[in-house]
């Protein structure tokens, strides 16, 4: 839950909670988190019902769970990258490339699980309800006030107002582009001809934080 440590969070690896947790991502991301059944969750981990009731209780409480698998590997990794140069010596480049690289990373990653994190937060915030969304907001909010001083610090001129607007336009963008990846998606590539490839995350990533960059350096438009 989202007031418990990482290390709470984080069951060994092989772990009968690690695989329902695992495979609720899998069948979650795929399904939906109205449409997935506990059945389908067990088939996939190879576990059985009871064990889903005595690991989380419910199935509500198992959405609250994968949410914070997800969002958790996310906000280490953007935090760490932000804390690896001292705040004196940190650029507008370098917040944003802490705020988006992860991501990216973790979202085009061609092995395992992780290409479903994106998947699992836009349908999120597609479908709406007040679990996920109380979740979410659990998990990320902090950690976007952290980024929001971050970029006002590296931005000068910026008001807290205009920062937390183009915050906002970077996550969007962000969450659009690694979307692209998706089977039966890349629209971008297509109307491209091939030239932008939305499968190649040092690419996307080059251009988002260039892009990202720019809007943070735009001038201030006047009320």
């Amino acid at each position: 839950m989202a007031g418990q440590s990482d290390e709470a969070l984080t069951p060994p690896e092989g772990s009968t909670r690690a695989k329902i947790i695992a495979a609720a991502l899998r069948v979650f991301a795929t399904r939906g988190f109205e449409a997935a059944t506990l059945k389908e969750i067990t088939s996939a981990s190879q576990t059985n019902v009871a064990a889903i009731h005595y690991h989380f209780g419910s199935k509500e409480v198992l959405i609250q769970e994968v949410l914070v698998s997800v969002a958790n590997p996310i906000n280490r990794l953007r935090l760490e990258l932000l804390e690896s140069v001292p705040e004196a010596a940190r650029t507008l480049e370098h917040v944003v490339r802490a705020l988006v690289i992860p991501p990216i990373r973790l979202s085009l990653d061609a092995t395992g699980d992780a290409r479903l994190l994106t998947r699992l937060l836009l349908q999120a915030r597609a479908l709406p309800s007040e679990l996920t969304s109380t979740t979410i907001f659990a998990q990320y909010d902090a950690t976007a006030q952290h980024f929001i001083r971050a970029l006002m610090d590296v931005t000068p001129g910026l008001s807290r107002q205009d920062a937390y607007w183009r915050y906002a336009f970077a996550i969007g963008a962000m969450h659009y582009i690694v979307s692209e990846s998706e089977a039966g998606h890349h629209r971008l590539q297509r109307i491209s001809g091939g030239l932008c490839d939305t499968d190649d995350p040092d690419a996307i990533a080059r251009q988002l934080v260039a892009f990202v960059v720019a809007g943070f350096q735009a001038a201030t438009t006047a009320p």
